[in-house]
């Protein structure tokens, strides 16, 4: 039975069969395409593939998930968006119909040619073949160079990636935001499905076990929000853990309190090093970011005490800490 239905980019496409529908937020999000697992399994198989632990491949099978998933990221007609980990392509085909165009990263070559071969000819789809990260604070370039200056990431994230990408696509946003030198690129919004743990780690506070940089980048830079959780028989093969939709949007007005992100990025480097120290303790150690008299003025500027450790710091306290150690090395 043919039906039309409305995309919230407002295209009209007619389809001969829907493989489901999920009514959300006032919205129809259609989940056209989504594969089953039959079919993901017939994909592999064709292609002489199987799923890799190693790359965290974990394909999403419930079509009500991941229609929540596209509510929760509110792709437009207008946006670019990145897809790290696209897998068999479910996701993507999804991307494909809302946005104007999707940079899709398969680190897996076996993937990546069956992408080609499904979804190669598509004109809004840039498929790269490559690690989404050049090190551990380095988005790769010629990912990058394939967004334009803006663009929002929308993904099932292999767990191992999920932190230190959420966290550098913040960072290099603000230095996106605030003009600085170099290459960078805005990323809006942040809407990704990750390990619950991970999830708590985004939104800790301080003074709690899962408090750490990413927390302080988090709230420094970003508004979080949490969507649905996501259990593992959603997924094939099912990970050994719960998973949880996550969406962050930049914020440029908390963005502008920040004096200069790397500093920021070296004071919690440092401070974190030793986290079981006093925060005063980590200016003495080998190779420290910086002198231990102008870290420690930075801390009493700051109002933290020096016998602390420092996941008793507030975010804000390190904003302010920060600050101080960028306008002393001026």
């Amino acid at each position: 039975m043919r039906r039309l239905h409305e995309f919230t980019n407002s295209r009209v496409h007619a389809f001969t069969s829907c493989a489901g529908l999920d009514f959300a937020g006032g919205l129809w999000f259609i989940v056209s395409a989504m594969q089953t697992l039959s079919e993901i399994r017939a994909l592999l198989d064709e292609h002489g593939l199987t799923p890799h632990k190693r790359f965290g491949q974990n394909f999403l099978i419930d079509k009500n998930l991941l229609a929540k998933l596209l509510e929760l990221a509110a792709v437009g007609p207008d946006d670019v968006v990145l897809e790290v980990g696209p897998g068999t392509g479910s996701l993507t085909e999804e991307l494909l119909n809302l946005a104007r165009r999707v940079v899709a990263v398969e680190i897996d070559r076996g993937l990546y040619k069956l992408l080609c071969d499904r979804l190669g000819e598509r004109e809004n789809l840039s498929l790269i073949c490559c690690d989404a990260l050049a090190g551990k604070h380095v988005i790769e370039p010629k990912v990058i160079e394939a967004l334009g200056s803006s663009a929002s990431l929308v993904a099932n994230l292999p767990y191992s990636i999920a932190t230190p990408l959420a966290a550098q696509c913040l960072l290099d946003s603000w230095k996106a935001h605030r003009g600085y030198a170099g290459a960078w690129r805005r990323f809006d919004r942040l809407t990704f499905t990750v390990q619950q743990e991970v999830a708590h780690r985004l939104i800790a506070a301080s003074d709690t076990s899962d408090y750490g940089p990413v927390s302080v980048v988090v709230s420094l830079l970003g508004k979080v929000r949490l969507g649905p959780v996501v259990p593992a028989s959603a997924f094939w093969p099912p990970p050994n853990v719960v998973s949880r939709m996550v969406r962050i949007d930049f914020d440029p007005q908390a963005a502008d309190a920040l004096a200069d992100a790397p500093t920021l990025e070296k004071t919690l480097a440092q401070a974190f090093g030793q986290r079981r120290k006093q925060i005063s303790s980590t200016a003495r150690r080998k190779n420290a970011a910086f002198e231990e008299a102008t870290f420690l003025k930075a801390l009493e500027i700051a109002g933290i005490d020096r016998s602390v450790r420092a996941e008793k710091v507030t975010p804000r306290q390190f904003l302010a800490a920060a600050n101080a150690l960028a306008v002393a090395a001026k």
